[in-house]
Order: structure tokens, then C-alpha cells, then sequence
């Protein structure tokens, strides 16, 4: 395959963010991990959860050199590129079935439909280049159950598993550099896996790292708000269980001298429904609060509707907490008027309660 300019890569993600989102980066130590420990089809199974692809993972072992054959079921061609012979320069070769009647993309039928993969019998050695072979191949899952036009395209389909969450493991596991010894010292060979050059994956890298980062920075920013908005819940409800029990203290202690006027907000507080709006708004708000918190916690993809989610709940926050101020200052006011007949070591007791 060719090498393309970077405005073919410009032009690729552009087509294809609207689409997929940006997702954040994986935690691929985990992935890591159960390489080292054989656990080959659960770190497979998980690539592809992140990728959106609830699938069950069925994986076969070839030897090492094995060459595909367009005949044998795996239509997808494999990441490692290969020599004249078609066989993997760097060893290690995967492959996956792309069945017909593969469901669409984030469909229920998506979930533990059977994927066959086809795998080397070393391809634990590199655990790395092993994630970015497989974040490539289950890519072409993902872009032939969207029937996207580029579904067969392999740049396009490295920057779907890049946009997807795996450009930071592909930046180290695309290159395996391997050094022996030789009799005047040494030799070192660096094998490439994936079809962009290193110009291709860097300008990718630096536009997705770009997006990411801008997209996280505004989570951030929403996570903060959301933070304050919680906090200002709690001071309110902590104000409207000082109000309940100054307006109870009162009630045991009838004996104090009250003003004519205080006296008829007093009478007021008892009225049912006095405090309906205010317990309203706090249980609306927290409903509100514990969505959004939700939400946030686990935002890993933005997608053009993730984006405009969190742009509503923005406008949300902001009318929240207008409306929280103006319960908090009505509320504050009725406390006035009771705490000038409650005791200070009773407040005091109160306030470490």
C-alpha cells in the first residue's frame, strides 16, 4: 500500500470523528498484564469492549509464518506488513472473520455475537504490538458494521482503532526493534506494524492527543461544577436541619419573650407546606446532580452527542444553582428570625453535630 499525504489523514479523521467520537486513552496495563499472563482472548475480549464491540471472542492459533489465504473465511488482511510472499515480516500475524450477517454497530445483537480470530502461536511476545494488532483488526469490525464506504481501507482503519482509545499503545507497540549479536557487534532490526508511516501516525497522534485533551478540559471543567453544586446542597440541607430544630427548640421552650412580628413569622413556619418548595428543589437538584455526576464518571467517548449533553447540562448547572441561591436566601432569612431565641450552646451543639 502507498504511503498518503497528511491531508488524506486530515481528510480521514474528519470523516470519521463525526462519527466515532474521540474516546479516551485505555488503560493498557491491564491488557498488559493479562498478555504476560496468557490470558490472550480476555485482553482480546478486552479491546474489544472499548472498541464497542460486545463480542465473543473465539481465537485460533497458527504457527508462526503462516500465510492467509483469501480463500479461508478471514476476510480482513492482517496488520504486519508482509514481504513478497505475503508473510508476516515481524512474525507475528492476526486475523478476524468478518462474518455476513455481522449486526450493526451498537445494536443488541452486537452482544456475544461470535468473532473468530486468528492468531500466531507467539504473539504474546510482544504484548504491545500484540494490542495494536488487534485494536487494528477488530477496527474493521467496527467500520463494517457501520457499512462505512472506507470499511476495507487500512489508514482509515488504524485511525478508527487510533480515535477509539488505542493511539497511545499504538504510538509504542507499532514498532518492535529487535537487536542480536553479531561477530563484530551488533545488528538491529526494527519492524513497523500498521499502515500509516511514521509522518501519517505522528500528525494523527498530535490532531487526536489535540481534541482529546480540549474535550477533557471541558469534562473537567463540568466535574468541577458539579462538585460546587454538591457542596452547595449539602451547606442548604445542613441550613434546613438547623431549621427544623430551632423551630423544635422553640416549640419545648414557649417561655420566651418574642416580638409581635417575629411572632407571626413563627406562626407562619408551623403553617403545612411552608417548606414544600424549598425540600422540592433540594430533592429535584439532587436527582439532577447524582445524573450528571453519573454521566461524567463515566464519559470516555466524546461523541458529538456526548459533547451536546454536556453543554445542556452546563445550562442546567447554571439555572440549578440560581435556583438553589434563591431557596438558600429564603431559608436564611427564617433562620434569622429563629436564632435570635435559640441558645448559643445549643447552636453551638448543633453546628458539631
Amino acid at each position: 500500500m502507498e504511503e498518503v499525504k497528511n491531508d488524506y489523514i486530515e481528510k480521514a479523521l474528519n470523516e470519521l470523528i463525526p462519527t466515532l467520537g474521540i474516546k479516551e486513552f485505555i488503560d493498557h496495563e491491564k491488557l498488559i498484564v493479562l498478555i504476560g499472563s496468557k490470558k490472550v482472548k480476555e485482553a482480546i475480549k478486552g479491546i474489544a469492549l472499548y472498541l464497542g464491540l460486545p463480542i465473543e471472542v473465539n481465537i485460533s492459533y497458527v504457527p508462526k509464518g503462516y500465510r492467509p489465504s483469501s480463500n479461508d473465511g478471514f476476510q480482513s488482511t492482517h496488520l504486519v506488513k508482509t514481504d513478497q510472499h505475503n508473510r508476516g515480516v515481524g512474525g507475528i500475524t492476526a486475523q478476524v472473520s468478518i462474518p455476513p450477517n455481522l449486526p450493526f454497530y451498537g445494536s443488541p445483537s452486537m452482544v456475544n455475537f461470535p468473532i473468530n480470530v486468528r492468531l500466531s502461536e507467539n504473539c504474546a511476545e510482544n504484548p504491545a504490538t500484540l494490542i495494536s494488532i488487534m485494536a487494528h483488526e477488530l477496527s474493521h469490525i467496527v467500520l463494517y458494521s457501520l457499512w462505512n464506504r472506507e470499511k476495507e481501507n487500512e489508514f482509515y482503519t488504524d485511525l478508527t482503532a487510533m480515535i477509539l482509545g488505542f493511539a497511545n499503545i499504538m504510538k509504542t507497540g507499532r514498532k518492535v526493534v529487535k537487536v542480536t549479536q553479531i561477530p563484530n557487534g551488533t545488528h538491529t532490526q526494527t519492524t513497523t506494524y500498521g499502515y500509516l508511516s511514521d509522518d501519517n501516525f505522528n500528525y494523527a497522534f498530535h490532531k487526536i492527543n489535540g481534541v482529546l485533551n480540549k474535550q477533557k478540559s471541558e469534562k473537567k471543567k463540568l466535574a468541577r461544577k458539579l462538585k460546587q453544586l454538591k457542596k452547595k446542597l449539602n451547606k442548604i440541607k445542613k441550613l434546613s436541619f438547623y431549621f427544623e430544630s430551632y423551630l423544635a427548640y422553640l416549640d419545648k421552650n414557649l417561655h420566651q419573650k418574642i416580638s409581635q412580628e417575629d411572632g407571626r413569622k413563627i406562626m407562619a413556619f408551623h403553617q403545612p407546606g411552608h417548606t414544600d418548595n424549598f425540600q422540592s428543589t433540594i430533592r429535584k437538584n439532587e436527582t439532577i446532580l447524582e445524573s450528571f455526576i453519573k454521566f461524567v464518571e463515566n464519559l470516555k467517548n466524546y461523541t458529538g452527542k456526548n459533547i451536546e449533553v454536556m453543554k445542556q447540562q452546563e445550562t442546567q448547572l447554571k439555572s440549578a444553582n440560581e435556583e438553589l441561591d434563591k431557596q438558600r436566601l429564603l431559608l436564611q432569612n427564617d433562620l434569622d428570625v429563629l436564632k435570635k431565641y435559640i441558645g448559643f450552646f445549643y447552636r453551638l451543639k448543633l453546628k458539631f453535630t
